[in-house]
């Protein structure tokens, strides 16, 4: 009588354990490689935020105009404002100007001018725009928020004689004179402190 060829109990259960470590070497392999690879893709998406924002800051100050306006109180407001930054809830922007080169998408006749700001709000930096120029109390304006996580939004301001100061206008500028030059600084967490320098319209 012939002997049956085939494998014992022990034999499949041995295969079965080696066959489970492995799996499980592999899942966690996988895992890691996912979570590595949504890491990545997170930081790739700041990293792209972080450049637009330095992008759009520097078409802003690019098509600056000398062009004062009005708060919602009828104050006159400098064409080009530069201030420290306040923490407050009710703080004005950090940055606001007075830009042109707005597209007209409609071809209706109007200004291309357009009011902008920037200010750090509960950790985001948002661009704020409004609908005029010379605002009514009734005015509202837009914000866009345009990157999370910063720690820091440092403004600096390079006069006509080439100094440094940390507001504009200073008191010999004069109200509606852009600076030369803007330095802007943002702290992002977990990525570091990122320097610029943008030339300003004149």
């Amino acid at each position: 009588m012939k002997a049956r060829s085939g494998f014992t109990l022990i034999e499949l259960l041995v295969a079965l354990v080696i066959f489970g470590i492995f799996a499980a070497l592999a899942y966690a392999g996988l895992a890691r490689l996912l979570d590595n690879r949504e890491r990545l893709t997170a930081e790739q998406r700041v990293w792209q935020q972080l450049s637009q924002v330095f992008l759009r800051i520097s078409d802003d100050v690019a098509h600056a105009r000398s062009r004062g306006v009005r708060d919602a109180g009828g104050f006159p407001l400098p064409a080009f404002v530069g201030r420290l930054f306040d923490s407050r809830a009710l703080a004005e922007p950090s940055l606001e100007l007075t830009r042109g080169g707005e597209l007209n998408y409609g071809g209706a006749p109007r200004s291309d001018l357009r009011r902008v700001a920037y200010r750090l709000k509960e950790g985001r930096l948002v661009r704020i725009t409004w609908p005029v120029l010379d605002r009514a109390p009734v005015t509202e304006p837009l914000e866009a928020p345009l990157l999370a996580d910063v720690e820091t939004f440092e403004l600096h301001f390079y006069d006509a004689n080439g100094g440094l100061v940390d507001t504009w206008p200073t008191a010999t500028s004069g109200p509606d004179v852009p600076p030369r030059a803007m330095e802007v600084t943002l702290a992002v967490k977990g990525l570091g402190r990122f320097k610029r320098l943008f030339l300003v319209n004149q």
